[in-house]
């Protein structure tokens, strides 16, 4: 009965170690930023001091993968910017052109940017970066960068798939 009770501690407390937040210390800046995300996800993070983390994120399975990944994913950067950044100044200097099943689209001076709004109501900037989607919004101050196949998903898709793993990555301010 001791050897059981034993190995149940032991299993409830490599359960509760795991399920407990990811830590990245930052060393040049003296911060440490906390993710809500399991252990061997927070290894898979290849973090490399600063106000970037980089995630791979694998679809469908919205978990944050490390380089030997070789199914699809999306490369999501997770960016701390400070209170003057403004995200709208990606097209200020854009023309607006017309909307088509509700995304806004502008004329930028070298290329075409789309606008829509995110489920929470934020907007989204997309950017035609070949065969990939390049987008940017942001998410209680934080600047959410993500970019994937055009074939994986359609933009509102992507944005919501995103979103799910940020939101339950993010869990308060830090």
């Amino acid at each position: 009965m001791k050897v059981f009770l034993n190995l149940l501690m032991a299993s409830a407390l490599a359960w509760a170690s795991s399920s407990f937040a990811c830590t990245l210390n930052d060393e040049r800046n003296k911060i440490t930023y906390q993710l809500n995300i399991p252990d061997d996800q927070c290894r898979a993070i290849t973090y490399m001091d600063g106000r970037i983390i980089p995630v791979r994120l694998s679809y469908p399975q919205g978990q944050a993968v490390d380089y030997s990944w070789r199914g699809q994913k999306i490369s999501l950067l997770i960016y701390y910017v400070d209170a003057t950044y403004n995200i709208e100044a990606s097209i200020d200097k854009s023309t607006y052109l017309r909307t088509e099943n509700n995304i806004d689209i502008y004329r930028a001076p070298q290329e075409d940017i789309l606008a829509l709004s995110g489920k929470d109501g934020v907007r989204v900037f997309v950017r035609n970066r070949g065969h990939t989607w390049l987008a940017r919004r942001m998410h209680r101050g934080i600047l959410i960068i993500y970019q994937y196949q055009k074939d994986l998903m359609g933009l509102s898709d992507a944005d919501d798939f995103v979103m799910q793993f940020v939101n339950k990555a993010i869990t308060s301010e830090e």
